[in-house]
């Protein structure tokens, strides 16, 4: 009895090296599937969420279009009433078409102004100067 013990214990580790247990390799293929399945739900997900983003965006086209097309009908309606408003009060047509073309550059001003505010916050002011190196502010100083 003790030379087969010998023998066991001599084979155990030489056939241990050779191949993993199969509740080792059972265990991993079950976590690669579960792997596989997770990864395939999130991609699902990932591509519905895709989509509704597409959607949405070309909701957001559409219904801006429209938005723009309302306001400027409003604007132009505005415009004729000022126009209206300057020849009741005495005005001549030539005089009441000078004051909506004011009116019109002010408006061209203040949103050449509001669109120039935002470009510029485009640029990540605050990021850009958090990364500045070290070395130009003590040259600065």
């Amino acid at each position: 009895m003790p030379a087969e013990k010998a023998a066991e214990t001599t084979e155990a580790p030489a056939s241990a090296g050779a191949s993993a247990p199969p509740e080792l390799s059972v265990e991993l293929s079950g976590w690669w599937r579960q792997i596989k399945s997770i990864l395939h739900d999130q991609l699902q997900l990932f591509t519905l969420e895709g989509e509704r983003a597409a959607n949405s965006v070309m909701a957001l086209l559409a219904y801006s279009l429209l938005v723009g097309l309302l306001g400027l009908a409003l604007w132009l309606g505005l415009l004729a009433q000022v126009i209206m408003l300057a020849q009741h009060t005495a005005l001549e047509a030539w005089q009441s078409l000078g004051l909506a073309m004011v009116v019109n550059l002010f408006g061209l001003w203040y949103v050449l102004r509001r669109r120039r505010h935002y470009s510029r916050l485009l640029r990540f002011p605050a990021t850009l100067h958090s990364l500045r190196p070290i070395a130009e502010d003590t040259e600065e100083h």
